[in-house]
């Protein structure tokens, strides 16, 4: 459909939607045996092609001028559809929940428009499998910081795109409620893949002395550690200081500082700022700030 009108390839997005909702999971019901030949699973490259649809015809901000309110609503309301057809093919796992990633980077930053699609999405798909939907979380804030890593050189853990990514992780902690038991195997597993990616690599081929070139991902980390349990976060603190070696380096550096935060919420209970009850504070200062990302008072999705 490269060639392909755009109407066309709208039409053709909406159709392909709705038939794998149809033939997804076609014969696995009880009494529909008979009907599994007709089963059609998207493979990886659909599933790529499918996002990549997503991405340039429902994130993308409105640059003509000319049109009125009425041709913005309609606008509004077929890219919607867009979404949510993409995003019901993750919910009854026709697609893999790691899938909606791309669709999550963009929570705080879409909120006006699509933050209940993307909500729900993210509750229902912690009703599947909270692992999965927790890595699925953590992924799409790797995709937001590699992003800024490509814009910029270097990160900038001032600047307000940075920032930025940290509001969408205070988001994702707050989505994990209260009940730190209920997803205590979930928030652990993101802990480790955020560590992973944080201390990998570990020698900064530009500064050899200097600090991993991703450390600053462990700031964004530390949103989520007043969601591990007290016997977690000394397991967490364990897994991390085996992957830094020595633990906390000599060097006081600028460059460490998120791994001395992270590190310090761990052992304390507190973020950055000093903080303790990590959860409703988040919550306080998430709501202090509105921008664009408008207003969102539930813990739950």
């Amino acid at each position: 459909l490269e060639g392909a009108g755009a109407q066309l390839k709208e039409e053709a997005f909406i159709s392909i939607c709705d038939l794998l909702i149809v033939f997804g999971h076609c014969g696995e019901a009880n009494g529909q045996t008979p009907l599994k030949p007709l089963a059609f699973k998207p493979d990886e490259g659909m599933g790529v092609l499918l996002n990549i649809f997503i991405q340039d015809h429902v994130f993308i901000e409105d640059e003509d001028e000319d049109i009125d309110d009425h041709q913005k609503i309609e606008e509004l309301h077929k890219r919607r559809n867009f979404l949510a057809c993409y995003c019901k093919l993750v919910v009854y796992n026709v697609l893999p929940t790691k899938s909606a990633a791309d669709v999550l980077k963009h929570y705080v930053t879409f909120y006006n428009d699509y933050g209940d699609i993307i909500k729900a999405t993210l509750g229902k798909a912690r009703e599947n499998n909270k692992t999965n939907c927790a890595k699925t979380m953590i992924q799409s804030l790797i995709y937001k910081f590699n992003e800024l890593q490509q814009e910029v050189a270097g990160i900038d853990r001032g600047s307000e795109d940075f920032h930025a990514i940290k509001e969408l992780a205070k988001r994702f902690a707050l989505s994990f409620g209260l009940d730190a038991l209920k997803n205590r195997d979930a928030v652990a597993s993101l802990h480790r893949e955020g560590i992973l990616v944080a201390v990998n690599p570990l020698e900064n081929p530009e500064d050899p002395a200097g600090a991993p070139p991703n450390l600053a991902f462990l700031e964004i980390l530390t949103e989520f550690t007043g969601k591990l349990l007290k016997q977690d976060k000394k397991v967490v603190l364990g897994y991390l200081d085996k992957r830094v070696a020595g633990g906390v380096p000599n060097s006081r550096g600028d460059d460490w500082a998120p791994l001395n935060m992270y590190r310090n919420s761990l052992v304390h209970g507190e973020g950055d700022e000093g903080r303790s009850g990590a959860g409703h504070q988040a919550k306080r200062q998430y709501n202090r700030k509105r921008r664009r990302s408008g207003s969102d008072e539930d813990d739950d999705p």
